[in-house]
């Protein structure tokens, strides 16, 4: 019993100490700032503190490297500063903020276990990206997968991606400014591997050319051949196993800036428009055809709104990104190899396997329709009553039914219904005349001078 009062009773005045303390006009005891211990530092003196380290601070640099690539990265580079007031709250708000109880809580656990606080660093984020950019277009490179080169029939061998790991280097340079002087940093970089090395090619044996498939292009236009190059990259060097679907959006991935992809014309809602990855659907058009001769199976393809110049009605495969794909099978046995390469104004997509395709395979069309042009007229004030004028001739659309008939040895083996698509014709713009010719004028004119006389 008198063991337990007197814990209660020393419990009592170390609550009181505490209460009393909780109006201390000075840093607590335990509270360390960056290693220093600033125990019954006045607020006064911490400010002093940190002043003299911010001038500290803004006179650092550290050096920033990787294989080839030495930087000097001054403080004033990135407007590197220390956050004296966000500092200063955190040191001073220590055992004086939450209720009373938290506040001795806190005190008590300062005195008892010490309480570390860091430094609050600001800097101009902009100028770090700008500086973190120019390293990352310095080291980084995708990776490239193993190939056969269709033209030359040699494997080009795989090639191993690098990565700048940006969100571990952030830290890492802030952290390197609080340490020594001229602290150097070797810039955090992730290996990234291929998906298909000279090794899975040699050991599927994937060397036979089960079908190919050309289009070409406006070279010209730099936008949409910088989009299709990406997108054959992308696709190039995919190995389907047997059994597996592959999926165009997949293997492409988004189409958008930051992933390397431009502006240029798209069909939307029957309109060439401007969008982001215009002329990937030659792509997918052009692999859609070298699927179609090497008689794989078709899960899904969807035709364009209106007529392509690159493959003919009814072989074209519209994709859009988490709305239509192009996806088919890997019905065969053996794993096969997708290749897709660019070469001047030319895109060629083919597929190998490790036996050379047996069958032969047509594609046929039937019941093909043409769609005469609607007319649409459009009233012009600058052409007189009766007057036509063709502002744009129209283009006929059409309807037709796609068949693949597979031969083999010389016996038709089978006949499929591939497709029934319809392609919209643009409409016959027809302006016609509003105005009112001269003679009707003077006739309007004749008649109420009549009608005033009567």
């Amino acid at each position: 019993m008198k063991k337990t009062w007197l814990g209660m009773t020393a419990l009592g005045i170390l609550v009181v100490v505490i209460i009393l303390f909780s109006w201390y006009p000075k840093v607590y005891k335990g509270v360390i700032l960056e290693g220093v211990d600033i125990s019954g530092y006045s607020r006064e003196e911490v400010v002093q503190l940190l002043s003299s380290w911010q001038t500290k601070y803004h006179k650092k640099s550290i050096i920033v490297q990787y294989g080839d690539i030495k930087s000097d990265v001054d403080a004033e580079n990135i407007d590197l500063d220390i956050d004296t007031n966000a500092t200063l709250d955190q040191v001073w708000n220590y055992g004086r903020s939450g209720s009373w109880w938290e506040r001795v809580l806190n005190i008590k656990n300062g005195w008892e276990k010490g309480y570390p606080v860091l430094l609050t660093i600001q800097y101009n984020e902009g100028k770090l990206e700008t500086l973190i950019k120019q390293w990352g277009d310095a080291i980084e490179r995708p990776p490239h997968n193993a190939v056969i080169n269709l033209w030359t029939g040699t494997i080009v061998p795989h090639e191993i991606g690098y990565a700048l790991d940006r969100d571990a280097l952030r830290p890492l340079i802030l952290d390197a400014f609080k340490g020594s002087d001229r602290a150097e940093i070797t810039l955090p970089v992730k290996v990234i591997q291929p998906k298909v090395t000279m090794e899975d090619i040699t050991k599927a044996g994937m060397k036979e050319i089960l079908s190919s498939y050309t289009t070409t292009f406006n070279s010209g236009d730099a936008n949409r051949t910088d989009n299709i190059k990406l997108a054959a990259l992308n696709t190039n060097g995919t190995i389907v196993y047997p059994g597996k679907i592959f999926s165009f959006n997949e293997i492409v991935g988004p189409r958008e800036i930051e992933y390397g992809f431009k502006e240029a014309l798209e069909i939307v809602d029957g309109e060439f428009v401007p969008g982001i990855g215009g002329g990937i659907c030659q792509v997918s058009s052009t692999l859609y055809n070298a699927v179609l001769l090497a008689n794989l199976k078709i899960i899904e393809r969807s035709n364009h709104s209106k007529p392509l110049s690159y493959v003919p009605l009814g072989r074209d495969a519209t994709v859009a990104y988490g709305a239509l794909d192009f996806q088919f099978m890997n019905n065969t046995k053996e794993p096969l190899l997708i290749l897709a390469e660019v070469e001047d104004n030319k895109l060629v997509v083919g597929i190998l396997g490790p036996h050379p395709l047996e069958e032969k395979v047509e594609i046929q069309h039937e019941n093909q329709k043409t769609i005469p042009p609607v007319i649409a007229k459009k009233e012009d004030d600058n052409l007189y009553v009766g007057e036509t004028v063709v502002e744009e001739e129209g283009r006929p659309g059409h309807a037709l039914t796609t068949l693949r008939v597979v031969w083999l040895k010389g016996r038709q083996i089978s006949k499929e219904v591939l497709s029934k698509d319809v392609y919209q014709g643009e409409d016959t713009i027809v302006k016609v005349g509003t105005k009112k010719p001269p003679t009707a004028d003077k006739v309007d004119k004749k008649e109420k001078l009549n009608n005033h006389m009567d």
